[in-house]
């Protein structure tokens, strides 16, 4: 199993349920550490794992963002392995399956075969459709049969990461888009683990991650009863805009999850979790998961 860190209720607070963090690319399940524990203060039983080519999943610096020859797949089968041994730990409990960014790809890409396993899903910072997806996917084949697929394409990564910067490019420092906190930026842009560029390999398990998402075949583990929730900054660029974002929780929707609803929070940007205000985000998951889970949170937790 990849390196995990589970976090449980302080002694008195008695656990309802299980929640399952899927982090984004080029970060570490460091960055979820006071995410993990608000929800066990407020019960929940906390756990995550760093994906592969990424935190402590590398054996050297040059497999950041590389993910091996199972791709995209081996991404989708880690999270299915995880998940399994959660509910082995916990079988009494519902499992929550949360996914940010990339990793909410990889958990809609995880759910075309596996939604029976989780009782809900919250999906953060959620990429909508890129339509030139196919485009660069063939390109990064292309591009790695004459540089191999550990090379960094300063050109990849301009055209990927290039339109999430633009519009923040006067506050003078890079990675703006992913936070208003400017604290937070600057704690992510000084970690070597995080903001690294991807190598061809990272970049083509992505662009497949997306194309498989948005594809309306294959989705043959249908959940029609599944609660899921989108949560998204308004200024988060990786969301397009507002048609978009809603165009994505549609298709969602039309591949057998009608049980989908979606949250925009205003003036934040990517990373919801790490507002100023990501309180009301939260809170909004714990009234989400009460009305359409029905795992209500104790009066009296902290």
């Amino acid at each position: 199993m990849r390196p995990t860190t589970i976090t449980y209720p302080p002694n008195g607070v008695k656990p309802i349920g299980v929640m399952e963090f899927v982090h984004g690319m080029c970060e570490t399940r460091q960055r979820y550490a006071e995410t993990m524990k608000y929800f066990n203060n407020k019960g929940f039983i906390c756990a995550i794992s760093d994906i592969r080519g990424h935190g402590e999943n590398i054996l050297t610096k040059e497999d950041l963002g590389y993910f091996g020859e199972e791709g995209y797949k081996g991404l989708i089968d880690d999270v299915h392995e995880f998940t399994m041994f959660l509910r082995r730990e916990f079988p009494h409990l519902p499992l929550i399956l949360i996914g940010h960014s990339m990793g909410s790809l990889i958990v809609r890409a995880y759910l075309k075969k596996n939604s029976r396993e989780v009782q809900a899903v919250v999906l953060s910072g959620s990429p909508s459709y890129n339509r030139f997806v196919g485009v660069a996917k063939y390109f990064t084949r292309f591009l790695a049969l004459f540089r191999g697929w550990h090379y960094r394409s300063p050109m990849i990564e301009k055209l990927v990461n290039g339109p999430f910067e633009k519009p923040f490019e006067k506050e003078g420092i890079v990675n703006s888009w992913l936070s208003s906190d400017r604290y937070v930026v600057e704690l992510y842009n000084s970690d070597p683990m995080c903001g690294y560029p991807f190598t061809l390999n990272g970049y083509y398990a992505l662009f497949n991650l997306m194309r498989t998402v948005y594809s309306k075949m294959g989705w043959t583990s249908k959940n029609p009863s599944l609660p899921v929730m989108f949560v998204s900054g308004s200024e988060d660029p990786c969301r397009k805009n507002d048609y978009s974002f809603k165009k994505a929780v549609t298709h969602f929707k039309r591949c057998g999850y009608p049980n989908t609803y979606y949250k925009l929070y205003q003036d934040m940007r990517h990373e919801v979790f790490n507002e100023k205000e990501k309180e009301l985000v939260y809170e909004d998951i714990l009234k989400f998961l009460e009305i359409k889970a029905g795992i209500e949170v104790e009066d009296g937790t902290l």
